[in-house]
């Protein structure tokens, strides 16, 4: 959980505050009811450890069980109330729970009328629930309302433009005010906001409150507390349920508002003159600013994406390795149904009768295929992702006795790379690819085969020659050697990885392997790449 500025800033001080209450403590601790050294030890630890490193729950949960472990009689007055307004404060600064911290501190008021916030912790939040506890309870509220601010609140203000509130504080009080909040309420919205107003001269306070809460038409809301060292609120104007208000309208018929001496605001144009000087959170500060040790700045602007190269052009080469097997590889009906051809040594097409069940078989392995060289662009189109082509040309494919073979490779490519902003740095890029397109792979075995003798017709023994002639008139060798081609394809689909080094800005030197399968004669295929980009 990130730390409020409010907090940070206090942090410091608290914690001296906590340690000098621990010491002051300690030395009455022999005194004390039995179990204040173990209720002391949970409020040291619970605000000194886990609410200054905005552990809320847990300060919370270590107070809680505290109070229940002190029970009615088991912990002094004084040190149950302490235990309470520990509570409250972790209640209302860490978890914005207002109505719960009233309750705490009203139970400490109850239990000690003399306890008190400490000074240190007494944010706006924790000082406001003291004070409704104060007001609800009787106790140790003062005997007569104090003095109210004075403060002439603006009956409009235009649309988009800082509402300027100012008020002053009765000269007699002056002296004894530490701060002085607004808390706001936007038109449509239901919770209040605080805001810190700077001191002006002599008894003046003010602050604008910003565009973001006159960005709509309606009623803006709002009420003012001065409060003193120890959180006590000393003269206020207004309160959450009878609010003083300014009407936010498009066009306003009376002067626009303004601080005394000083000219009305402008819209909301520029940033700096909505901007309250001071805050607690970014929740106080305008739009395009933020809170920075209780001021706000304007936010730092983005760093720019570097200019990159977003088209790249290239040139790939890639060998396919095609994973296949089959049966009766040879024979008439798998050359003709199963994508096989067949080739005898001078390059004519086998149509031969091979014996059944006598080799002409592949094994389930792995064949040299095509090889193919193409063009290739991709275009960077968001900071880690290609899209493109390829368009290029195979070799290696079967030709011979009548076979068919489409040389030409076209490729839709998709890359995605793994890092934020690849293409703005120098070095390796690796990446995931996905690929679809047309292609034929042509791979090549060899393949024993030995003829039927009765069809071709030869003797018994498997030395005894053919001596009648096939449907091509030829007569076949009665054991052969042939080249055996899967012809897979045409269409593919793939995926597959890589990495791309680039050593200048527009060179990359890419490395990829693709897994393929063909369609619809389906094949497993391989596929190493290697390619050069040049990028524009």
């Amino acid at each position: 959980m990130p730390v409020r500025n409010g907090s940070a800033l206090r942090a410091p001080r608290a914690l001296l505050a906590i340690a000098a209450g621990g010491l002051v403590a300690g030395a009455a601790a022999a005194q004390a009811p039995p179990r204040d050294a173990q209720a002391e030890a949970a409020l040291n630890e619970a605000m000194r450890v886990d609410y200054l490193e905005t552990r809320f729950d847990q300060a919370e949960r270590k107070l809680r069980a505290a109070i229940d472990a002190c029970g009615a009689s088991e912990c002094s007055p004084a040190m149950k109330a302490r235990l309470f307004i520990a509570l409250g404060s972790v209640l209302a600064q860490g978890r914005k729970e207002l109505g719960d911290a009233r309750d705490a501190f009203a139970d400490a008021l109850r239990i000690d009328p003399s306890a008190k916030l400490n000074p240190d912790l007494a944010t706006p939040e924790v000082s406001f629930a003291f004070e409704q506890a104060r007001a609800a309870t009787g106790v140790g509220a003062p005997a007569a309302a104090g003095p109210e601010l004075q403060i002439a609140p603006p009956a409009e203000q235009r649309i988009r433009t800082p509402v300027p509130i100012y008020v002053e504080v009765p000269a007699e009080l002056l002296p004894g005010v530490k701060q002085v909040t607004l808390w706001y309420q936007a038109p449509g919205e239901r919770e209040y906001r605080p805001l810190v107003m700077k001191k002006l001269r002599g008894q003046g306070f003010g602050i604008n409150v910003p565009c973001a809460a006159a960005s709509a038409e309606g009623t803006l809301r709002y009420h003012v507390a001065a409060v003193d060292e120890d959180g006590a609120i000393l003269a206020s104007a207004g309160a959450r349920d009878a609010p003083l208000t300014t009407e936010i309208k498009a066009r306003i018929t009376s002067a626009p508002p303004r601080w005394p001496g000083h000219a009305p605001p402008a819209m909301c144009a520029a940033p700096e003159q909505e901007r309250p000087r001071q805050c607690i959170d970014d929740r106080q500060c305008s739009r395009g600013l933020t809170c920075v040790r209780g001021a706000c700045v304007a936010r730092p602007p983005a760093e720019a994406a570097p200019s990159v190269p977003r088209s790249w052009v290239g040139l790939t080469f890639s060998p396919d390795v095609a994973l296949f097997s089959g049966r009766e590889v040879c024979s008439l009906a798998s050359q003709e149904r199963g994508n096989f051809v067949c080739l005898r040594g001078d390059g004519t097409r086998y149509d031969g009768a091979p014996t059944p069940g006598v080799a002409n078989d592949v094994n389930l392995g792995f064949a040299l295929a095509t090889s193919r060289v193409a063009l290739a662009y991709d275009r960077l189109v968001l900071d880690n992702l290609t899209v493109g082509g390829r368009v290029g040309f195979a070799a290696g494919g079967t030709t011979g006795g009548g076979a068919s073979f489409l040389p030409l490779h076209l490729e839709a490519r998709a890359q995605y790379f793994l890092m934020a902003r690849p293409f703005a740095e120098l070095g390796a890029r690796p990446f995931v690819l996905a690929a679809a397109g047309v292609a034929q792979v042509d791979a090549e075995v060899d393949v024993e085969v030995l003829e039927d003798a009765a069809a071709c017709g030869a003797g018994p023994a498997i030395t005894s020659p053919c001596t009648r002639p096939g449907r091509s008139g030829r007569v076949e060798e009665r054991q052969q050697t042939l080249a055996a081609t899967r012809q897979a394809g045409q269409g593919f689909a793939s995926l597959g990885a890589g990495v791309a080094y680039a050593p200048l800005e527009a060179v990359s030197l890419n490395l990829a392997l693709r897994a393929s399968l063909t369609f619809p004669a389906v094949t497993a295929v391989l596929s190493p790449e290697v390619g050069l980009s040049l990028g524009f």
